[in-house]
C-alpha cells in the first residue's frame, strides 16, 4: 500500500495536483458547513504537505495560498464576526506561515532523505541503481508479475575490451567509459525498464512486458546507440550481452541474473561483442 502510493504521488503529478485541489477543496466545504466554532486549519496541513514532498517549490507556494485562501474564504462565510476586520487578515498571514514553516521542513527532509537514498541505492560513478537497489526492485516486480503474468527479459551486459582502457588509458578513462556507456543504456531502454550496475564493468538490466521478438529490436537499437556514441572507435571497447526471457521470475535475484549471466558468456565464447537471447517460457 505504502509503495502504491508513493508510486501514485511522486509518478503522476496530474493525479498528483487534482487530488491536492479535491481535499483543499473539501476540506473548505467541510469548514463552512461546520462553522467557525470547529477549527479545521491543522487539516489543511495535508494537501500542503503533500506539495511539499512530492512536487517542486511553485506548486507548493500555490498550494499553501490556496489552503490559506480557502481557510479565509470558509470562516468568513461561516458567519464568524471579528471585533476587527482586520482579524481575519492576520489569522491568514499566520496561517501562511506556519503552512510555509511545515512546508519548508518538509522539503528539507525530503532533500536530505532523497540524497541519503542516493547514496544507499545508486552507483556513485553512473547514477545507475546498484546492485542492492536491483534487488529491492526485482523483488517488488516478482509480486506484479504473480498478478499480471506478464513475460520479463533478464539482462547481464559484460563490457569487453574494458580492462585494456584501465591499462593504456588511466583509471579515469575507464571511468569515462562507463559513464558514456551507462547513459547509451539508460537512454537505449524504456523509462519502464531497469538498467542497474553491478560493479565494474558489468551491468544488468530487467525489460518490462518483452517477448522474443521484442528482446532482438531492443538488442538492435542498443548495438545502433553503441555505435554511434563512438565508445569503439575511440577506446576499442564493445559489450556481451545474456537476454533471458521469463514468464516466471524465480525466487531470488541471483537466480534470474545467474541464467543471463551463462547466456552472456556463451556470447564471449562465440567471439564477443554478441548478445544471446533464450526464451524460457
Amino acid at each position: 500500500m505504502e509503495r502504491t502510493l508513493e508510486r501514485l504521488f511522486a509518478h503522476n503529478p496530474a493525479i498528483r495536483r487534482l487530488l491536492i485541489i479535491l481535499i483543499t477543496t473539501v476540506l473548505g466545504i467541510i469548514d463552512l458547513v461546520t462553522g467557525y466554532e470547529y477549527s479545521f486549519s491543522v487539516f489543511y496541513l495535508l494537501p500542503v504537505s503533500i506539495a511539499a514532498w512530492y512536487d517542486h517549490a511553485k506548486v507548493t507556494v500555490v498550494t499553501i495560498l490556496l489552503s490559506a485562501i480557502t481557510w479565509l474564504f470558509a470562516d468568513i462565510n461561516a458567519g464568524h464576526l471579528y471585533s476587527n476586520p482586520i482579524i481575519p487578515f492576520w489569522n491568514t498571514i499566520v496561517r501562511l506561515g506556519l503552512f510555509s514553516i511545515v512546508a519548508f521542513l518538509l522539503i528539507n527532509v525530503r532533500r536530505n532523505w532523497q540524497e541519503m537514498k542516493n547514496l544507499a541505492m545508486k552507483d556513485q560513478l553512473t547514477s545507475l541503481d546498484n546492485s542492492r537497489a536491483l534487488d529491492i526492485e526485482y523483488r517488488i516486480l516478482r509480486k506484479l508479475n504473480f498478478r499480471k503474468q506478464s513475460l520479463f527479459a533478464v539482462g547481464i551486459i559484460d563490457l569487453d575490451g574494458f580492462k585494456a582502457v584501465n591499462d593504456t588509458h588511466g583509471h579515469h578513462r575507464g571511468d569515462e567509459v562507463l559513464l558514456q556507456f551507462s547513459q547509451v543504456l539508460k537512454k537505449s531502454c524504456r523509462s519502464s525498464d531497469i538498467v542497474a550496475r553491478l560493479g565494474g564493468d558489468e551491468f544488468a538490466i530487467i525489460l518490462l512486458d518483452i517477448d522474443e521478438t521484442q528482446a532482438y529490436l531492443c538488442d538492435h537499437h542498443l548495438r545502433t546507440s553503441f555505435a554511434e556514441s563512438g565508445l569503439n572507435q575511440k577506446y576499442g571497447v564493445d559489450f556481451s550481452m545474456g537476454l533471458a526471457i521469463l514468464s516466471e521470475l524465480p525466487e531470488n535475484l541471483e537466480d534470474a541474473t545467474k541464467t543471463a549471466d551463462q547466456l552472456m558468456y556463451q556470447s564471449k565464447s562465440l567471439g564477443k561483442s554478441q548478445t544471446t537471447i533464450q526464451s524460457f517460457i
